[in-house]
């Protein structure tokens, strides 16, 4: 097996496999000689393996925009040794994904994922590519995990990416996926377990949280937590950062009421002007179309702002993004039950017990997600009331896309849409009357300041069968108030308004309020009121696991 079998070294058994002549090495020395590394031009092309000193993992924040992004994604990254501030940009990286997806329909698309109907594997990069893509295009923090091996266990890690990059796997969205065949890469040092047990499912948060905890050797298999900012995180802080006088100022020159020259932005202090250029600069790139890159040339107001801070000196001062109680792998654990009492008008008391497998809604999000944003998947509410147990509600997928806008200034709008689909009871006091439903609105909203919440207007329209109250579906407009002041406390309070599609059924108002309090890391306290034609007020207790 050690033996050339071409002159063409790369194909030489230490070529094709280092990894496993680095584990033969190690467990059989006695077969040193014949085991001693020999020069493969490819593999020292594709990752200097001298030249790595350490392995990062690498989570991309979820993307709403995009079925395959919902639960954010992890790769790894392999770390250069040159010490350049610049040169992370060049790291090789390592990425698993499905493969021949883009030519598929989003039903075609779900139906082969969850089902493995998709070949995966894995393909390299240089780190530029995904911050270009995730970080620029999408709008997605990168947080990166640099992991604690030593020197022998990073070169074995890399030898073994090598082996697996080309390889083919059968892709499963919710278990055998990116998370699962990462983590599994890093599994082949001895002793590093960080694949979520006892899970039908694989969602990286997860395993993110299961690295927090991991130890090598004794010490935190974490080394170090650095964030890779997206456009829209430079903007929003660098723009927190300003005082009201500069946000006035910024303003103007966005709305070409203040000139780059003129009086108000010479009147400033230097570092006053450096801060509301460089916020001014990020503000352009923010608003260019997305699928745009920043090689693309620019507009004149942005040649101009960049003139104007390439006049001045640059900022010696550090600014650094806080992670603090920010990094993904300090949340909350992804699945969720809850146990709880409620009452109902007519009715009387009863139990409730539901069960979310995946991910968040709009008032438990942790801070690494979008604030105003959920994403639910397989949520299912059984309720025990007047001596009868019923579905409350099964939501295969429910999304609330809504992106927060901070400065306020054109192109920076509070929008967002919403999307759900499962069964449901048609109304709080029907008995048994399921319907399934899909359901969609367009939302704009506006930041209310001084309350830290959110005030929003929906508008859109439902499809349903088997209906005995509203026909074949309705449309319905809307309004609702989240407000999250703290980790801890949140609350929301909607109202809507419904006309059913087919003739002859009545206008009916929907209402409903929710707060939600967090008594520990893993546990939650709810209380809940709906009404309809009827009311319905619970109280519960949820558990993260």
């Amino acid at each position: 097996m050690l033996e050339p079998v071409s002159p063409d070294p790369n194909l030489h058994a230490k070529c094709r496999f280092p990894a496993r002549r680095i584990w033969l090495a190690k467990n059989f020395p006695e077969y040193h000689e014949s085991l001693q590394e020999i020069d493969c031009p490819d593999f020292a092309a594709w990752a200097p393996i001298n030249k790595i000193d350490s392995v990062s993992l690498v989570f991309a924040n979820g993307y709403l925009g995009n079925p395959a992004s919902y639960y954010g994604h992890l790769f790894l990254k392999l770390n250069g040794a040159s010490g350049s501030k610049s040169s992370y940009l060049i790291d090789q990286t390592l990425n698993f994904g499905a493969i021949g997806t883009n030519t598929d329909n989003p039903v075609s698309y779900i139906f082969k994922g969850v089902f493995g109907g998709y070949e995966g594997g894995f393909s390299s990069a240089d780190f530029y590519f995904h911050n270009s893509s995730y970080a620029e295009r999408e709008l997605r923090d990168l947080w990166e995990y640099r992991l604690n091996f030593d020197e022998n266990e990073v070169r074995y890690i890399v030898a073994h990416a090598w082996e697996i990059t080309g390889k083919r796997y059968t892709y499963y969205f919710f278990r055998a996926n990116c998370a699962f065949r990462v983590a599994e890469l890093i599994e082949i040092v001895d002793g590093i377990g960080i694949i979520p047990k006892n899970r039908l499912w694989t969602i990286p948060q997860a395993v993110l949280q299961t690295l927090n905890k991991a130890r090598n050797e004794g010490k935190p298999l974490i080394d170090n937590r650095i964030i890779h900012p997206s456009r829209n995180t430079r903007l929003y802080q660098k723009y927190r950062e300003l005082d009201q006088k500069q946000r006035k100022i910024l303003t103007g020159l966005v709305s070409g009421q203040t000139r780059l020259d003129g009086q108000q932005m010479r009147s400033l202090a230097l570092p006053e002007q450096q801060a509301i250029l460089d916020t001014l600069l990020d503000y352009y790139q923010f608003t260019q179309e997305r699928k745009e890159t920043l090689a693309v040339s620019m507009s004149d107001d942005y040649v101009a702002a960049l003139s104007a801070r390439l006049s001045l000196p640059p900022d010696d001062s550090a600014k650094q993004f806080s992670i603090k109680e920010a990094a993904p792998d300090t949340g909350k654990a992804p699945s969720w039950v809850q146990l709880g009492l409620v009452y109902q008008e007519g009715a009387g008391m009863g139990h409730t017990l539901r069960i979310r497998p995946a991910y968040y809604d709009l008032l438990d999000a942790s801070v690494s997600q979008a604030k105003y944003g959920s994403l639910s998947m397989g949520d299912l509410m059984i309720q025990n009331l007047d001596h009868q147990l019923r579905i409350m509600h099964f939501d295969l997928v429910s999304i609330d896309s809504m992106r927060q806008a901070i400065t306020g200034l054109p192109g920076d709008r509070s929008h967002g849409w919403r999307l759900r689909f499962g069964l449901e009871q048609e109304r709080i006091g029907c008995h048994d009357c399921p319907v399934t439903r899909l359901q969609g609105d367009y939302s704009l909203g506006s930041t209310i300041g001084i309350f830290d919440a959110l005030a929003a207007v929906h508008a859109g329209a439902a499809l349903q069968a088997n209906s005995k109250y509203d026909g074949n579906g309705f449309v319905r407009l809307g309004a609702s108030i989240v407000t999250r002041p703290t980790n801890r406390f949140g609350m929301r309070v909607s109202q809507e308004w419904r006309r059913p599609l087919d003739p002859g059924f009545d206008d009916y108002k929907v209402t409903s309020a929710e707060a939600r309090i967090s008594l520990s890391e893993d546990t939650d306290m709810r209380l809940r009121l709906d009404h309809d034609f009827v009311g319905r007020l619970s109280i519960a207790i949820g558990r993260y696991w």
